[in-house]
């Protein structure tokens, strides 16, 4: 890959990179507002779940029945090798609450055990039948200079 190009990642990329991603954007639309919040991510059931505190914006803007034609996007970053390039992807979802005391019970254990605290009052939403696209792109201005030891090039020996 040279500097300028931009390549798709396979689905099986992105369940990688989803499934190594602590942290996620969420957005939402909700009577013509956008709603985006950082949320981070467990996988329960075979299905990824964005953890919402009590008091987010998205969801008071979902309402506690979700329609099956709303959908949900979310996107994260893999930023390992953010000097070279970074990769992304996207999800489009149909978002579910886990409301049963089991399934909420079993989303705290798998927040514990990827070290989230998830407060009682926490909200769990599972997105179902997610619809993946992602890419990796080059850095080409403004990346990010790694320390090194090597002087730059037009510089002057002192």
């Amino acid at each position: 890959m040279d500097g300028h190009e931009r390549n798709a990642l396979t689905e099986q990329e992105c369940r990688e990179l989803l499934a190594s991603a602590p942290a996620a954007h969420l957005s939402a639309v909700h009577r013509g507002r956008p709603y985006i919040e950082l949320v981070d991510l467990i996988h329960f059931d075979g299905e990824l779940v964005a953890l919402l505190p009590d008091d987010s914006d998205i969801a008071r803007a979902l309402s506690t029945v979700i329609s099956p034609r709303r959908l949900v996007a979310m996107q994260t970053d893999d930023l390992t090798e953010a000097h070279r390039w970074v990769r992304s992807v996207t999800v489009v979802a149909r978002p579910r609450w886990i409301v049963g005391v089991e399934g909420l019970r079993a989303c705290r254990r798998a927040a514990a055990a990827c070290g989230l605290y998830a407060p009682l009052d926490a909200w769990f939403l599972a997105l179902t039948h997610p619809a993946l696209s992602g890419h990796r792109t080059a850095r080409r201005a403004g990346h990010l200079r790694l320390a090194t030891t090597q002087a730059p090039k037009n510089a002057v020996a002192r």
